[in-house]
């Protein structure tokens, strides 16, 4: 005896397989798809494949366009499993144009084959763009509901082949198909239940909770791609620390790199982390307690050049070259009351440098930094009306959201605003062998995230007007 009907149509089914948790965190509709027959029952993979591949040709059926455009990841599952869906379902002349239809080579294999053959033909890579442009537009448009209006001339229109069912024939084959399949789909819902049907069910929060999943899923899948090269960079830090010096630059590479993987995953969820990534965090920060030299390296042997460092504040060296790079965070002497100010010093020297010339430079720098601090009351006036005035001059080509951080109640651009809107900022001073030290101030602001801005500056250490 058949079961009773469950699912009205297709898209009941859908709604059913949106909820019910299964099939998640495909990374192409090709492993979705695989995923969608190892954990449903046959007939509910061929409909929701069949129900995908449908809603892809929202304008029309055109598996040539369909190939183009929503074809990537694991393409000979995805066109096989489709093509089985659509027999499946008795949409023969849809299989059949697929299967007539000849895969197109992809942008990248065409874009590769130009740059090997030199053959750099305009009307050949004008046709590439155009075909890129369109796929593009395809794919806004199917998610979007619509593109840019630059993008809108340049959506193909569907052409159906011969042959081929209509939409809305498919759509007729495809609610068909489920109410032929109920006690199939039906054993389904046995096996992973319908949340639909709990009590004080909210739809809106069980999607948020889905894309958590989701989120969860591609990320342990992200770690499981990346452990071998987590250990891997871990033991090559392991091998240096035991025969290189703090002061290593290659040593110094390698610590900048497992830290900032660290850095990466120590701050996530114990849940959202895979074991063998817990192990591996674990290992970092046995590192780090087994380690501690190389992770303050001296930026020189010269007590008193190093008391003067030290005099400016806590401070980190790097050695990305044979030559120290410091930073503070907050170094003594430059305080603002609108954003903080942090200082840099670079070294540029021949290779191998004498220690001595090491610390020359370092003193050359010291120096220059006591400068500004001894002129500090007076510069930073001037660094707030560079800033000020930079705003202005480029105010009106800016979109409204980023001049609003800068406007009072009354919507007028406040001087006061624009510099509490400024997230930080640095002087950067550089010695370029027995060269004066070269000084400039930049800043972070939201309004160029890209560039912020940078302050030149003259001789006397005065902000240089370029605008």
């Amino acid at each position: 005896m058949s079961a009773p009907t469950y699912f009205r149509d297709a898209a009941d089914y859908h709604d059913w397989w949106f909820f019910s948790g299964t099939a998640l965190g495909g990374s192409s509709a090709g492993e979705t798809f695989r995923m969608f027959h190892n954990q449903l029952s046959e007939a509910g993979a061929h409909t929701l494949i069949a129900a995908r591949f449908l809603d892809e040709n929202d304008q029309g059926i055109d598996p040539q366009l369909w190939r183009r455009a929503f074809v990537f990841g694991q393409v000979g599952n995805q066109v096989s499993l489709t093509l089985r869906a659509l027999e499946a379902i008795g949409a023969g002349g849809v299989a059949g144009a697929l299967r007539s239809t000849p895969a197109p080579p992809s942008l990248v294999s065409r874009a590769q084959e130009v740059l090997k053959s030199g053959d750099y033909d305009s009307p050949r890579i004008s046709a590439m763009i155009q075909e890129a442009r369109e796929n593009v537009a395809v794919g806004l448009s199917h998610v979007l509901g619509e593109v840019p209006e630059e993008l809108q001339a340049t959506i193909p229109q569907a052409r159906t082949p011969a042959g081929v069912e209509t939409r809305e024939e498919f759509q007729r084959l495809l609610d068909a198909y489920v109410a032929a399949h109920q006690d199939d789909l039906a054993r389904d819902v046995a096996r992973y239940g319908d949340p639909r049907q709990a009590p004080g069910f909210d739809a809106e929060a069980a999607r948020e909770e889905r894309a958590r999943r989701i989120a969860r899923l591609n990320f342990l899948k992200y770690q499981r791609g990346k452990i071998d090269d987590l250990r891997e960079h871990l033991q090559k830090l392991r091998d240096l620390a035991g025969t290189d010096p703090p002061e290593s630059p290659r040593l110094n590479k390698a610590l900048r790199k497992v830290l900032g993987e660290y850095a990466e995953f120590a701050d996530r969820p114990p849940e959202n982390l895979m074991d063998e990534l817990k192990d591996w965090l674990r290992a970092v920060e046995r590192f780090r307690d087994e380690h501690a030299a190389v992770l303050q390296p001296k930026a020189t042997q010269n007590e008193g050049v190093a008391a003067r460092l030290a005099a400016l504040g806590a401070y980190e060296v790097s050695y990305e070259r044979e030559t120290p790079s410091l930073a503070w965070v907050k170094p003594a002497g430059l305080p603002c009351p609108w954003a903080d100010i942090g200082l840099h010093f670079s070294i540029v020297l021949a290779k191998r440098p004498d220690p001595a010339e090491v610390a020359s430079a370092l003193d050359a720098l010291c120096d220059e930094a006591e400068r500004f601090q001894a002129r500090w009351d007076t510069l930073l006036p001037e660094l707030e009306r560079f800033i000020i005035e930079r705003f202005h001059a480029i105010a009106d080509q800016l979109p409204d959201e980023n001049r609003a951080l800068c406007e009072n109640d009354d919507g007028e651009i406040s001087d006061k605003k624009i510099l509490e809107a400024v997230e930080g900022g640095s002087l950067a001073l550089t010695r370029h062998f027995n060269q004066p030290v070269h000084a400039e101030f930049s800043f972070a602001v939201p309004w160029d995230e890209e560039h912020g801005i940078e302050v030149p500056l003259d001789e006397a250490g005065n902000p240089l007007r370029y605008f």
